[in-house]
């Protein structure tokens, strides 16, 4: 067999082989009623663990906190699911949203990620290879644009930011989601901080971007009209495993 073959049946093994071992770790968290993943309606005692978090993780569709409030928002805010016809572009395609869209009669989708590489337990290996901050497409192609988790790990996210207004349609809007420390005034960069600097400031995880209260403003110099945004104290939110602080910023073009 071939090298690159090997490698192909290597990965589809290795991923199988993960799939069986989260399913087996997840049959205690599957006896009981207490919490529902909106996405794949499947009820649990309560979601997986995933990194540094309790209760986030949902072991039949790989959605986690961001992603069910992402969905909910997107269907019951937006009428995203629903006619007309929408030519959307979602950045690192998550798993769990993206087979909620694939097959919809209403939605032409595109995804994308700059990683030649993905987190196979969450995202979906995207169809095009680019970055958010460099779109090679023409002005006003798209009416949707879905970027969660993106903008933190971009070097230059007003570019990003701009990119994104600039292929818009007039009319058209952003789903924007990323971790975000309400008290903490201005948003900053810095390449040079220390594993534990990181550590204290998100958990270590290894971000461009450190966002502050100033996130929407950020968005707004960029030309984007935001939607404030309580739907998630409206909503059953210990029911679906989200926190009522959650926000999601609707940005209109």
């Amino acid at each position: 067999m071939k090298p690159y073959a090997q490698l192909i049946v290597s990965q589809v093994f290795m991923n199988h082989l993960r799939n069986v071992r989260l399913q087996v770790r997840s049959i205690p968290y599957r006896m009981g009623d207490t919490v529902e993943c909106p996405i794949c309606e499947n009820h649990y005692k309560a979601f997986m663990p995933f990194r540094y978090r309790q209760n986030a993780y949902c072991p039949s569709c790989k959605s986690l906190e961001r992603h069910r409030y992402a969905y909910l928002t997107l269907r019951d805010r937006l009428g995203f699911y629903d006619a007309p016809l929408k030519k959307v572009l979602h950045f690192a395609p998550d798993t769990c949203l993206s087979m909620t869209v694939k097959g919809n009669q209403y939605i032409d989708y595109l995804t994308a990620d700059n990683m030649t590489s993905f987190t196979n337990s969450i995202t979906d290996k995207p169809d095009c290879v680019m970055s958010i901050d460099d779109i090679p497409f023409e002005d006003s192609t798209f009416d949707v644009v879905i970027a969660i988790g993106v903008l933190v790990m971009v070097p230059d996210d007003t570019k990003a930011m701009r990119e994104v207004y600039r292929v818009l349609k007039p009319r058209g809007y952003a789903i924007f989601h990323d971790p975000i420390n309400y008290k903490q005034p201005f948003s900053f960069s810095d390449t040079s901080l220390t594993k534990e600097e990181k550590l204290g400031l998100y958990h270590g995880h290894d971000q461009r971007w450190y966002y502050g209260a100033d996130y929407a403003d950020r968005l707004c110099a960029q030309g984007f009209e935001i939607e404030d945004d309580t739907y998630a104290q409206q909503i059953d939110n210990k029911r679906y495993g989200i926190s009522p602080n959650e926000k999601i910023y609707i940005a209109r073009k």
